[in-house]
């Protein structure tokens, strides 16, 4: 992607995730017949807790009870903090109190006519700290967890918490929810501490409205940003704009996976999230102005390290501390949070920004440039990286700025700063990788001149070499493909007919190193026999170091295409000045002559699941097609049936995945892992039915495996677009749809029929 692209994707982030903030902003849909809000009603609040309070109406004239009726914006806070009678804390005091035990009840009416056909649920936007939840009188929810002295051992200040309820529980008319709360009176999280929504409804709208599938992805996705760019630090230590780029990323995986509902079943406790989330909050700050400080000017200013120790002094102090004075220093931080965010968006952005862009500006002036100040502006704020960064810092500091006056004054707990930390973060990774494809470029560069520089050298010993070389009469004076190779199979020399049969054009052979290709390396090991290919070369090595003999072994030699030649390998060893080598002479297989005879023919088989065999079978029955049509063409065609049986192999009867596969051949142990494969109860007994007719007119090919088949109709609109996946594993049907007229699948997908027509001569 050019850097150019970079604004246009911050701009299509901005617009795309404005429109999912609109549609995720905490709200139950009132779509049923069946939904009470419970923050239209008034809540009645009681010191002290047993079954009498929860089973009847609270009586208005009681003066026990605290009433705290219903806001005229709706949403409303009822904590602890607001409760009359609870002990009220000092700022940054560190006395703590015992656990206080209060009822929270909630009238409503019920038509139970409404429940008709639906399951109701309980969705609460948040409550804290110990709890049970009572529907007219019945326990339906319990999360204390008290020792023997009532002292809490695990804290339960849940946000988000949803669960269906018995339809039965409802009577007709008036009915009571209550809530059992039990916490230390002077956290901030004991009670109902975020505002909306509270609401009894078809238990169906409330998962849909909870779905935390997407939050979860999100923060995955950070995580896996962060982790890449610190793995690119490690390979590039001058870059560190890396590293603090996956520290920020990471930190805000990690702080947005603590606010998710998913993460109870995680960790449980609250106290433990809580401390990490202030934590994580902390730390994305410092750790954003060091990555954006790096990126445009190579080192971090001294705003950035105080900063950074001031946050660290804060998260040492939330992990120490309890968590009424963690939250304490949360309030620190969350007045201060607006300086921070001024100094790096004003300073470390734009002062930075506008101060290059005036002296780039100045430069191009000097030089009879007319373009204005704005039109410099807009240029650097287009194809510069910091100018990028402006475009999504811009974003972000207006998110971030709403969420800290939010979480002083609005109390939505809507966190807008998700979407624009989205959107910062992956526009930053786009800068990053932008900026490592210019770097890649100038290394490229120089590694073309270094590498033709080598070229030369390895050129001029090379002939200098070769001038010494005996046997120069036999590897000039015939067409058969001849190697010299070392002890160890290793190429040393070829002549022009060898180069091209090994298919060793561009590989320097003029001296042997460990990267110099072996004659092992390029045969095909039959899978059927008992001895592998590497003890049964080294038997031949030890044959031709031990004797003057000759030794001829039949082989099947890999191409660039896939397919296999079989040859004849006439080997001897020969003594030069230096070292025991061996020469190698190879003797092609001779067409069979039936081919002229032949008219026409149909045959069915049944084979084993190996690649010996579809390389055999593939061989037999395409080769009569140079009968009718050009033989380089028939041997297109023979590529093409093989591929396609080994597909039937390899992902019909073994189903063995692209990345199953993919992997097995990076580990360099793809022959073991198909032998391993077959091995498997489940796949050892299946076959591949493979039926073919030729006739003068057209051959006919239909391959049929024993597997689950695949989605072939998606598969094959892929492959008429293909991607680079595509062409790593599935050229088999690309190259089919090239060379065959017909290609049709089963509806199954586990049968393939391919057709190829032949031109009739008059």
């Amino acid at each position: 992607m050019k850097l150019k692209l970079v604004p246009r994707i911050f701009l299509f982030q901005a617009l795309l995730f404005s429109s999912i903030y609109l549609y995720a902003l905490p709200s139950i849909p009132n779509t049923s017949a069946f939904f009470i809000d419970l923050n239209t009603l008034p809540i009645y609040v009681h010191l002290g807790f047993n079954q009498r309070l929860i089973s009847s109406v609270p009586d208005t004239n009681d003066t026990a009870w605290q009433v705290f009726p219903p806001t005229p914006e709706g949403p409303r806070i009822v904590r602890y903090l607001e409760i009359d009678g609870i002990p009220k804390k000092k700022f940054l005091s560190i006395t703590t109190y015992k656990p206080i035990e209060t009822t929270f009840v909630i009238p409503f009416m019920v038509n139970t006519k409404t429940l008709t056909g639906i399951v109701p649920g309980l969705h609460l936007a948040s409550i804290g700290d110990n709890w049970e939840i009572y529907l007219n009188g019945t326990l339906i929810k319990s999360e204390l967890h008290l020792n023997s002295t009532g002292s809490i051992t695990s804290h339960r200040s849940y946000r988000d918490v949803y669960l269906p309820i018995n339809p039965d529980l409802f009577v007709d008319g008036q009915n009571i929810i209550a809530f059992r709360i039990i916490g230390e009176p002077t956290n901030t999280p004991v009670g109902f501490f975020f505002s909306q929504p509270y609401v009894i409804t078809d238990y169906t709208s409330i998962e849909a409205s909870n779905n935390d599938v997407w939050k979860f992805a999100l923060c995955a996705i950070y995580i896996f940003i962060g982790l890449y760019h610190i793995v690119l630090y490690l390979f590039r230590l001058q870059d560190r704009y890396n590293l603090f780029y996956g520290f920020f990323s990471i930190d805000l995986g990690l702080y947005f996976f603590a606010r998710i509902h998913t993460v109870y079943q995680f960790i449980p406790d609250s106290v433990l999230l809580m401390k990490l989330e202030f934590i994580t909050l902390y730390m994305v700050m410092p750790s954003v102005s060091a990555f954006i400080e790096t990126l445009s000017i190579n080192k971090t200013r001294w705003g950035t390290r105080i900063m950074a120790m001031y946050c660290g002094i804060l998260s040492l102090g939330t992990i120490f501390s309890s968590l009424a004075f963690a939250h304490d220093l949360l309030k620190i931080w969350q007045y201060s949070a607006l300086f921070i965010v001024f100094y790096i968006f004003g300073y470390a952005v734009l002062w930075d920004f506008f101060s290059t862009a005036f002296r780039r500006w100045k430069r191009t002036a000097q030089v009879n440039n007319h373009s204005g100040f704005g039109g410099q502006i807009w240029h650097d704020l287009i194809k510069t990286p910091l100018g990028n960064v402006a475009i999504g810092a811009s974003i972000l500091f207006a998110t971030a700025l709403f969420d800290i006056l939010d979480s002083i004054f609005f109390l939505t707990d809507a966190v807008l700063s998700r979407y624009g930390l989205f959107i910062f973060t992956i526009g930053s990774a786009l800068i990053l990788a932008n900026r490592y494809g210019f770097l890649f470029k100038q290394l490229n560069y120089a590694n073309v001149n270094l590498e033709e520089r080598i070229n030369d050298l390895s050129v001029a010993k090379a002939t200098a070499e070769r001038n010494e070389r005996k046997y120069r009469s036999l590897f000039n004076g015939t067409k058969d493909p001849i190697a010299l190779l070392d002890k160890d199979f290793r190429f040393k020399e070829c002549n022009g007919a060898g180069i091209d049969y090994f298919n060793l054009e561009g590989v320097d052979l003029s001296y042997t190193s460990e990267k110099t290709p072996k004659l092992t390396d390029l045969l095909y090991e039959d899978q059927r026999e008992h001895i592998s290919l590497a003890e049964r070369f080294e038997s031949i090595r030890e044959r031709l170091l031990t004797s003057k003999q000759i030794v001829e072994v039949q082989a099947q030699m890999r191409s660039p295409l896939g397919e296999f030649k079989s040859c004849s390998l006439r080997m001897e060893s020969i003594k030069t000045s230096d070292e025991l080598e061996i020469l190698v002479r190879v003797i092609p297989d001779i067409q069979n002559e039936l081919v002229h005879a032949f008219i026409e023919g149909r045959e069915r088989f049944e084979i084993e699941n190996t690649l010996t065999a579809a390389d055999e079978i593939s061989r037999h029955i395409c080769i009569n097609l140079g009968k009718y049509m050009p033989q380089e063409d028939a041997n297109f065609a023979m590529v093409c049936v093989r591929e396609i049986i080994i597909n039937a192999i390899e992902h019909g009867n073994l189903e063995i995945t692209f990345d199953e596969k993919s992997k097995a051949q990076r580990e360099r142990r793809y022959f073991e892992f198909l032998q391993e494969r077959k091995d498997v109860p489940q796949y050892k007994d299946r076959r591949v039915q493979v039926e073919y007719s030729i006739t003068p007119q057209r051959a006919l090919f239909r391959v049929t495996d024993e597997g689950k088949g695949f989605d072939h109709r998606t598969f094959l609109k892929r492959v008429a677009n293909p991607s680079p996946e595509i062409l790593e594993h599935g050229r088999g049907l690309f190259m089919t749809l090239a060379a065959f007229d017909r290609v049709v699948y089963n509806d199954k997908g586990n049968q393939v029929t391919l057709e190829k027509r032949f031109t009739v001569k008059t």
